[in-house]
């Protein structure tokens, strides 16, 4: 896994340009420790970090520039069916000077044009700059896995992995997004295309940008399929096939590394099916780690412990205890952004002590999304009939009854969403955090954003969406927005703060198209989620894990900010900084500080979301306290 930056040349004195590609390239040191290089022409200067996976030698150095092709890459990430590609590539009549996918890309490109990210399976974020047409092609996975950013002003075209290199250069300005504030706020992230900043933006998944001649374009190259199910007469024995089928061909491309590998393993259904695999067709028993915590609810150790120990893996604990709290400023410079997820906490740890036994790591993501297990799916079954009652009637009497539900009530923000949704039933349609838009923001600031989140703009194919049912509908916004801004960012960031590649078997983009035609019965059934993973896991693992009660990768926040040992919560957002920001009414911010304390009520979220936030302007924005 590595990092990559890079920036139009204006007429800049090489030395210059040399100076300001290492300061980008350094600061993003921890994605790619092993190696650093840079290049550049007359009009396009490239840089990379490299995390060696593939091809140790120094023939996988970047960023790589082919005669042949007439193009130069800097690439992240790994295509997992490169040597397929180079096999076709090789019949052509393409010859080879290294064992790298990233020379593979470079050939495939010259071959085939923009046309060869039709073939590419795998995770990746890469530049080429083609040095005969002066044009800069950018491209993203399909699922969003590698981030990519860029920043352009209709002169100046700046690129890379993380925005805190994109800020380094001159040209760039640090205006707040009022919007992406109001996401963020809403959600507890901000969705692509938006970032923080007004002029960067994120690449989206499964597009690519071409930038030539001072004219950018942004184009997709694959979709994410509506969630339409097969008619439930299909066989279910086909389907288990079918599944374990893909699931072994996608563990099995995944295994390819030069360095040693582990699997991170909770005990749940998606990272047990992972595992179970893993063991199945790797050579060796896999390494596995799991993170514990005191407070037994937000435990799944014991779960992790024994299909590690039915599957003979060489398993690893760590407990994470309230001084987790104290990594927060170290997780909001890697973030570069608000992030509201405190599972990031877990992730950090989880990474850090993988990372001092493997260098690359499978995941179960994606699970949750393809399959239906989060338990909103579910919710969405049981209330989805207050639908049909008019909105005059549900938004008069459902919003009010949730307003008088305790914060943390299970029916709380699924009373709150149907009384105002106007067609279907989603949190990620109104946000996940509406109670925070409506109580804590200041009147001024309230005036410069939609607080109904605006899914529309993330969607724009949302509103034609009314053909699919409730849950499939839920999971097609999932996927295509709280899994690759939510999920899978907290990943990266988590794992390359530690210098770990994780890779995600459940994403692979063929089990996503599988996934999308499975039958309603194999999704959801009897109270419970994900049945398809379960009855095939069910032959492999016994029936008391897998049909488990679902446990979330939850983090006791709540706790931790009610022990009087936690002091800071207080100083930063009681302080006389944070309060002439002017974006919260104190009165409102004092008093949920009082009642969460107080153990009157579950206002943790809350408070993450405003440490957050406070900390990322005091490391970006503030003066005297920024560090880049």
């Amino acid at each position: 896994m590595c990092a990559i930056c890079g920036f139009t040349i204006d007429q800049q004195p090489k030395p210059k340009v040399q100076e300001l590609l290492q300061r980008m390239n350094r600061v993003m040191n921890y994605r790619g420790p092993d190696d650093e290089g840079e290049w550049l022409d007359s009009n396009m200067a490239l840089g990379h970090r490299r995390l060696s996976i593939i091809d140790l030698s120094p023939a996988g150095h970047q960023p790589m520039f082919l005669p042949d092709a007439g193009a130069a890459i800097s690439y992240n990430g790994e295509i997992y069916n490169f040597l397929d590609i180079r096999r076709e590539l090789e019949n052509r009549g393409r010859k080879f000077r290294s064992r790298t996918d990233t020379e593979v890309i470079l050939h495939a490109y010259a071959e085939w044009g923009d046309g060869f990210l039709q073939k590419l399976n795998g995770m990746f974020a890469f530049a080429i700059w083609d040095t005969q047409k002066k044009r800069l092609l950018l491209a993203r996975d399909r699922m969003g896995k590698k981030p990519l950013f860029y920043y352009h002003n209709g002169r100046r075209f700046i690129f890379a992995s993380e925005m805190k290199a994109i800020l380094l250069h001159p040209d760039v300005p640090r205006d707040i997004d009022s919007e992406a504030l109001g996401f963020y706020l809403n959600y507890g992230y901000i969705p692509a295309p938006w970032t923080i900043f007004k002029q960067i933006r994120k690449l989206r998944p499964a597009h690519f940008l071409i930038f030539q001649k001072d004219q950018m374009e942004e184009k997709p190259y694959w979709q994410i399929p509506a969630f339409h199910e097969t008619p439930e007469d299909t066989d279910e024995n086909d389907w288990l096939e079918q599944f374990e089928s893909i699931l072994q061909d996608a563990v099995r491309i995944r295994l390819i590394s030069d360095v040693p590998l582990g699997a991170f393993l909770s005990g749940g259904v998606d990272s047990s099916a992972v595992v179970t695999m893993m063991s199945r067709v790797a050579d060796s028993p896999p390494k596995t780690f799991t993170i514990d915590f005191s407070q037994k609810e937000f435990s799944e150790a014991e779960d992790a412990a024994c299909v590690a120990g039915i599957l003979k893996t060489d398993h690893t604990a760590m407990q994470v205890t309230m001084k987790g709290l104290q990594l927060l400023p170290q997780l909001v410079w890697h973030f570069d952004e608000p992030f509201g997820d405190s599972s990031a906490i877990p992730t950090f740890y989880v990474s850090r002590m993988a990372r001092e036994h493997v260098t690359v790591i499978l995941s179960g993501d994606g699970g949750d999304e393809l399959f239906a297990g989060y338990m909103n799916y579910l919710r969405s079954q049981k209330y989805n009939w207050l639908l049909a009652l008019p909105h005059s009637i549900r938004a008069h009497t459902l919003a009010p009854i949730s307003r008088i539900l305790p914060v943390g009530a299970p029916a709380k923000n699924t009373l709150y969403y149907l009384g105002k949704a106007r067609k279907g039933l989603g949190a990620q349609e109104l946000g996940v955090f509406p109670y925070i838009t409506e109580n804590l923001i200041s009147d001024d600031f309230r005036s410069t954003f939609c607080t109904d989140g605006r899914l529309w703009q993330v969607l724009p194919e949302w509103r034609n969406m009314n053909g699919m049912n409730g849950v499939s509908r839920l999971q097609y916004i999932d996927a295509r927005v709280y899994l690759p801004d939510d999920i899978l960012v907290k990943v990266d960031r988590m794992s390359m703060a530690n210098s770990l590649e994780t890779r995600a078997p459940l994403l692979d983009y063929r089990l996503v198209e599988f996934a999308a035609r499975v039958p309603r019965s194999l999704k959801l059934q009897n109270g419970q989620g994900k049945i398809l993973l379960k009855k095939w896991l069910s032959r492999y693992l016994p029936k008391n894990i897998v049909y488990k009660r679902k446990h979330g990768f939850a983090v006791p926040i709540r706790d931790w900010f009610r022990n009087p040992q936690n002091g800071f919560t207080h100083e930063l957002l009681l302080s006389q900084r944070f309060r002439k920001r002017g974006y919260f009414k104190p009165r409102v911010v004092e008093k949920i500080l009082r009642l969460h304390e107080a153990g009157r009520q579950d206002y943790s979220t809350w408070i993450w979301l405003l440490l957050n936030l406070e900390l990322w302007f005091q490391t970006f924005m503030d003066s005297d306290t920024r560090k880049i």
